[in-house]
């Protein structure tokens, strides 16, 4: 059960509960910012928003208005912003119909913005292995926040004219017609997380070092509870063997560091899951230089380390349940007189040798020596049986996922199962990918362990993956998430994410730890058997592949009982979670 979390938010952008009228709202506004003008709307420069339903009719609604997912139409008579969502709305179309119209109030200059009538049939994402499914009032609240607070994000604070503030303020008040106040601070908690997380990667090369994110880690974490374990740098990175780290940020004038915390929010689990994030604070691919396009919005190559940083931060503030260990490898890849070569020979923590083929494949590298240490030091292997590490690693996935989904690698059917729904809940959304024979092969070495780059041009972000399955410890539950595509960002906004870095990851990891039983526990998230080799997508026998290479694997008798008994733990968790939904 969700713990009760403080109403005011921690964080400079947040939303309020609304039990008044927005005449009330009004006069409240009006006061924080008498000295505005009044642009298109009237002199207390209120705006509501009215988020558009099925059964609307076009009687009342601005000409031309249609009610398709993100369009927007302005009463100035009214004071109101008609936003249109779709007959059947999902997760990110709801997401873009709430950041447009918090976009728009902020152009309009409006003091205070009431969003109203939240709709009841928001749909989680659907995909080959689940039909989209109607999202409880509850997180349809939480969720208004917490895209309400992502919307209000600009990162001007390096600009002399900020056009309207940066992430540090927001002039316009921001409030839900709502009195689920416990959803509202807890979509704060989480929107200011993501805003944290673009805030961290926007951090340029000169003030974005390794030893700032660290420092961050101690000013941000330690105060909420998280234990910072170990911290190594420089030179005491190759004393304890992670010669791979440190050969990649050698060569920069700011040292590597390697840096574990943890938070224990349920004492009673003797279980831990791992979050390792790739800090790469800036890539210009080392001594195989990048060519100079590539090199633009490098500084973003740390948004897995940002990523997981950002959600453990999250996880203190919403006081969750679980027991999660960060582990993050930060290393500028730059040149120096004392940059690792193409052909260098180095030996991992774990003692396999790697032979370095091209430099500019670092990312893989960092982790695998972050991955091994965290997993066998002498507090944490007892405790820890899942890990999950998070990355912008390869340019080819966003070839071949694009920028709108995560590539997901796991080596385990229930832990893709519990991820693929996070991410359709949250709208940051993975797609299942393979580790076959032929990409472990292709980086089998001639004259060490293995290489860090294929010998052919082959799916490139498959045969990462594979380089990185050699460092996982037997029986380690593991996934590989691959955010190159949707986690970088560009110069300019696209639909709901701003110019820059885009927070993609941390409301997906949210909502796994929300959603994963504890101690073993069926979820209600995901209708899942126990039947080896398939995924029930519904009540009926329909079945999909379960293995990342989509290899078919007969399922064994001996799980149907195991699965009848699943199915039924599932329907009493799920009237469990509605009824505690309803009281709220």
């Amino acid at each position: 059960m969700l713990k009760k979390v403080s109403s005011r938010s921690p964080f400079p952008i947040s939303v309020a509960a609304s039990p008044w009228s927005s005449q009330d709202i009004g006069r409240v506004a009006g006061k924080r910012k008498k000295d505005a003008q009044a642009g298109s709307v009237n002199a207390d420069r209120t705006l509501s928003v009215e988020f558009a339903s099925p059964d609307w009719t076009v009687e009342g609604l601005p000409f031309g208005f249609k009610n398709a997912a993100g369009n927007l139409a302005l009463d100035s008579e009214r004071r109101c912003l008609f936003a249109g969502l779709g007959t059947k709305p999902t997760v990110r179309e709801y997401r873009l119909a709430v950041t447009n119209a918090v976009r728009e109030a902020q152009k309009l200059q409006a003091s205070a913005l009431v969003l109203k009538s939240l709709p009841a049939n928001v749909h989680s994402m659907g995909d080959l292995f689940q039909e989209p499914s109607v999202l409880p009032s509850i997180d349809v609240v939480e969720k208004t926040a917490s895209f309400a607070v992502t919307a209000a994000y600009k990162y001007t604070r390096l600009r002399l004219n900020k056009d309207g503030g940066d992430e540090t303020k927001n002039p316009m008040g921001i409030f839900i017609d709502s009195v689920a106040t416990d959803a509202i601070a807890r979509g704060n908690i989480i929107g200011g997380c993501v805003n944290e997380a673009r805030s961290l990667g926007n951090l340029r090369e000169d003030e974005g070092s390794p030893q700032l994110y660290y420092e961050w880690i101690t000013k941000e974490l330690a105060p909420l509870g998280v234990k910072v374990r170990h911290v190594l740098r420089g030179e005491k990175l190759r004393g304890a063997g992670l010669n791979l780290l440190y050969n990649v940020g050698k060569g920069s004038r700011h040292k590597p560091y390697l840096v574990v915390f943890e938070y224990t929010g349920n004492r009673h689990s003797d279980e831990a899951t791992a979050l390792v994030g790739k800090g790469v604070t800036f890539d210009c691919g080392g001594l195989s230089l990048k060519p100079a396009g590539s090199m633009e919005g490098m500084h973003l190559d740390m948004m897995g380390a940002a990523t997981v940083m950002s959600t453990i931060k999250a996880i203190a503030l919403l006081q969750l349940p679980v027991n999660v260990v960060g582990a993050v490898g930060l290393a500028e890849n730059t040149i120096g007189p004392d940059s690792y070569f193409p052909s260098s020979i180095i030996t991992s923590r774990k003692g396999l040798t790697v032979e370095v083929r091209n430099t500019d494949a670092e990312g893989r590298l960092i982790l695998a020596d972050t991955l091994t240490f965290v997993q066998r030091d002498a507090k944490l292997a007892k405790k820890l049986k899942t890990v999950i590490d998070i990355a912008t690693l390869t340019g080819a996935i966003l070839i071949g996922l694009g920028s709108r989904r995560a590539g997901m690698f796991s080596n385990d059917l229930h832990l893709s199962q519990h991820l693929m729904a996070s991410g359709r809940s949250s709208g940051d959304e993975l797609w299942p990918m393979p580790i076959g024979e032929e990409h472990k092969n292709a980086m089998k070495g001639g004259i060490a362990d293995l290489r860090n780059v294929s010998s052919d041009k082959e799916a490139g972000s498959c045969t990462a993956a594979a380089f990185l399955s050699n460092f996982i410890e037997d029986g380690m539950k593991w996934a590989h998430l691959d955010i190159a595509g949707p986690g970088m960002g560009g110069d300019k906004p696209k639909g709901f994410q701003p110019a820059g870095a885009p927070g993609f990851g941390v409301q997906m990891l949210l909502d796994y730890f929300r959603l994963t039983p504890v101690d073993g526990a069926v979820s209600d998230a995901v209708d899942v058997t126990s039947t080896e080799g398939t995924v029930a997508t519904s009540d009926e026998d329909s079945t999909a592949p379960a293995t990342a290479s989509g290899a078919e694997n007969p399922p064994k008798r001996k799980g149907i009982k195991k699965a009848q008994n699943a199915k039924k733990d599932l329907k009493v968790n799920q009237k469990k979670r509605h009824a505690r939904r309803r009281k709220q």
